[in-house]
């Protein structure tokens, strides 16, 4: 691995997963959260319901019966309805109310209270009492439209959501009462304190917070995980392509990196195409005589000489066993033939190091306007041109018929 690929990453491909595995972790984490507080909800909704069941199980429905006629109402009639419900309400110090209503006209009223019976009554809470018949004045929370039609009915209404008032927060719920003879009788209502629940549930939400920030920085880890190794995958490739277009003995590119690199210079548009062939004399004689070694220093020797000839912008490639290709785009005549005389030149300088095996090098050139830049019709006069270099006694170089009428 490079130095840059364990120091970098891609902020695109990071985010990208980082986003990606955050909705699909969130989506593990946070729907069964969701789901478990909804089933929550509706287990406490179904409690506060059963206890509404349960008090209007132990009211006297006839009692209630008489009592719902203001002219039947005297103090002992409504001690005796509202004492069974006293004695349930002390049993649950997690209920704030116990009270009875009656619908008339759709308005709901007041019965009986339990908190009318402070005296009697074990409360933690100082409760305000209603006075019978007083009218219903609804809370923050909006009952269903037709509750009332279902708790005459014979069903348990709870309210979908949770009430406030001075006390604290509770959820009601309503059961119907019936008399001896199974005649409604109005309804029982017991407002539930949510304070263990709300306890509870911010316990939950701690968790849940908890999670879900772990699930975002778990998300966060998979992205730097995926980005680092995208890119390190890039690098790789990168590096195993940069490595399949270059000649491994002197680092020029090799065929196939040379021609992808001219294919690309053609298509940036130039007055002139210069193809530059130089091919050392003699190798198979040198290897055969020297050995391979010394071959093989004097082709890095080419290569040396060759970079140092040539402009940065210029391609330069081994082609092939012997033979070295320079490719410049916008590069006239007089250029080519300069770059050719400086190439000779530090060959002849690198002579001295291969005195008893002296070597040099052929040179053909080829210049092409922008109408007639073909590379193949290029390399094949260049290559005449270094043939015609080699006849005449090698060690130089010579320019295609081409190039010559172009001077």
């Amino acid at each position: 691995m490079s130095v840059s690929a364990i120091r970098r990453f891609t902020p695109r491909t990071f985010w990208t997963v980082s986003l990606a595995a955050a909705v699909a972790l969130g989506a593990i984490v946070a729907i069964p959260q969701l789901l478990s507080k909804h089933a929550r909800l509706e287990v406490l909704r179904s409690n506060v319901g059963a206890i509404a069941r349960l008090a209007a199980s132990v009211v006297d429905g006839d009692l209630h019966r008489q009592l719902l006629d203001p002219a039947n109402k005297t103090p002992e009639l409504y001690a005796r309805t509202v004492e069974p419900l006293v004695r349930f309400h002390a049993a649950y110090p997690q209920i704030f109310y116990v009270y009875t209503m009656v619908e008339r006209e759709g308005q709901t009223y007041f019965v009986v209270d339990t908190a009318s019976q402070s005296e009697r009554l074990k409360s933690p809470y100082k409760l305000v009492p209603s006075e019978y018949m007083e009218p219903f004045k609804q809370l923050d929370v909006e009952p269903d439209p037709d509750w009332l039609q279902q708790i005459a009915s014979g069903k348990t209404y709870v309210y979908p959501s949770f009430q406030r008032d001075k006390y604290g927060t509770f959820l009601s719920g309503h059961a119907p009462i019936y008399d001896s003879q199974g005649r409604y009788s109005g309804f029982v209502g017991v407002d539930f304190d949510l304070q263990y629940y709300l306890a509870q549930e911010a316990s939950f939400r701690a968790i849940s917070i908890g999670t879900l920030t772990g699930a975002v920085l778990l998300a966060l880890l998979i992205g730097y995980v995926a980005a680092r190794y995208h890119f390190d995958l890039n690098d790789r490739i990168e590096q195993q392509y940069r490595a399949s277009i270059r000649d491994e003995l002197t680092s020029l590119l090799n065929r196939r990196g040379a021609l992808t690199a001219v294919t690309e210079a053609l298509a940036v548009r130039a007055s002139t195409y210069a193809t530059i062939l130089v091919d050392v004399d003699d190798l198979k004689g040198i290897n055969d005589n020297y050995g391979h070694v010394i071959g093989d220093e004097l082709l890095v020797s080419v290569a040396e000489a060759i970079r140092e000839s040539v402009r940065a912008s210029d391609i330069c490639a081994r082609f092939g066993g012997d033979e070295f290709l320079i490719f410049a785009a916008g590069c006239d005549l007089d250029a080519a033939t300069e770059i050719a005389r400086r190439i000779l030149i530090k060959v002849e300088a690198k002579r001295q190091t291969f005195e008893r095996r002296g070597f040099g090098v052929s040179i053909g050139i080829d210049i092409a306007p922008l109408s007639e830049a073909a590379f193949e019709s290029m390399y094949r006069r260049a290559d005449q041109a270094l043939y015609k270099a080699k006849g005449a006694g090698r060690n130089r170089y010579v320019i295609s018929d081409v190039g010559q009428a172009l001077a």
